[in-house]
């Protein structure tokens, strides 16, 4: 068993009250050379306060809640390990929660840790199935608890809590501008489910691009798929049906499914194929050839996800709002300039 207050108390020959007040640093009468012994006595039996008895009593549990749809996704674990080392900076543990992308996984870990206070704030990136009845649900949970909630990448539609995110539509536009300057006019778009707000905004940033070069959108060349590797092996062999010369795939992890189902139909990256990616994991530039892709800014995003939850918790108010941050693109060797660009233009 550990050193408790009772221990200090015995060793000076004073009252447990006497050690408390001084322990939890409150008003009193003490006397500082009392008080100086109590701390040196605390040190000497290397007590350490209980944590559960500690949060009974200031209602603070010094935990901050972090949930992400996709551990295995290396976008979200490099953002765990920002956010856990930005909490940790602030003397913050972090309680961790991987929900596979699913809404029950959302709910699960929300009420246990808005509803069982378990933490004192939740970081989180919702579920991509995250309905109209489910965010009702949601409001409800998080008005009740009182605890402040913040999320990051994905935003909630109508929800009273901060976003904290990259500007997707750019993002979306800068990679399939950079095809476009290549020469490249059939190209093909990887998405994850419409529903998910980062998915829609990088397509819609696909979409202007086109707009402003004077390429008809074709709904033939767009594929849903999820995010998952396996999603951009399934893309391919119907985008390439389709007569695409390149490929901008809404994340890292399906341009390296494109990548690797490329090897398989004998296709070279980038003389046969342009691929852009994007989240710009750090195995990006690693790959074979390097994936030219969207950068975020991964520490700001984590920083100001942290920042945002410890203002909150200092009273600040949160409400509904978006702190967006400006990605970059990041180019590589898997894009390149289209052979038949040259073709085409002297037809």
């Amino acid at each position: 068993m550990g050193v408790t207050i009772k221990d200090i108390a015995r060793k000076l020959g004073v009252s447990t009250t006497t050690v408390s007040l001084v322990l939890n640093n409150k008003p009193s009468r003490i006397s500082p050379e009392t008080r100086q012994a109590v701390l040196r006595a605390a040190a000497e039996l290397n007590y350490h306060p209980n944590q559960i008895a500690v949060s009974m009593v200031t209602r603070r549990t010094g935990t901050i809640g972090l949930l992400l749809p996709d551990i295995s996704n290396l976008y979200f674990s490099s953002l765990a390990k920002v956010i856990e080392s930005e909490c940790s900076a602030l003397g913050y543990n972090v309680l961790y929660g991987n929900t596979n992308d699913s809404v029950e996984n959302d709910f699960k870990y929300l009420e246990l840790f808005l509803l069982g206070r378990a933490v004192d704030a939740v970081i989180l990136t919702p579920s991509y199935q995250l309905g109209e009845e489910e965010r009702v649900r949601f409001r409800s949970l998080v008005e009740s608890s009182g605890i402040p909630v913040v999320t990051v990448d994905r935003r909630m539609q109508q929800m009273e809590v901060p976003c904290v995110c990259v500007d997707q539509e750019l993002g979306g536009y800068l990679a399939t501008k950079h095809l476009l300057s290549l020469g490249h006019r059939r190209i093909g778009c990887i998405t994850a489910q419409p529903n998910v707000s980062g998915s829609a905004e990088r397509l819609r940033g696909y979409r202007r691009a086109l707009e402003e070069a004077g390429v008809s959108f074709d709904q033939a060349l767009v594929v849903a798929g999820n995010y998952h590797v396996e999603s951009g092996i399934q893309a391919l062999p119907i985008l390439l049906g389709q007569g695409v010369t390149a490929i901008f795939a809404a994340n890292d992890m399906m341009a390296i499914g494109v990548l690797r189902e490329c090897r398989r139909f004998h296709l070279r990256v980038p003389e046969d194929l342009s691929v852009v990616g994007f989240d710009d994991i750090f195995l990006a530039e690693f790959l074979e050839p390097p994936l030219t892709t969207v950068y975020q800014p991964l520490d700001d995003i984590g920083r100001e996800a942290v920042r945002q939850v410890a203002e909150m918790l200092h009273g600040e108010t949160g409400g509904e709002r978006i702190i967006s941050f400006k990605p970059s693109l990041r180019i590589r060797g898997s894009t390149m300039r289209w052979a038949g660009a040259q073709e085409t233009a002297g037809k």
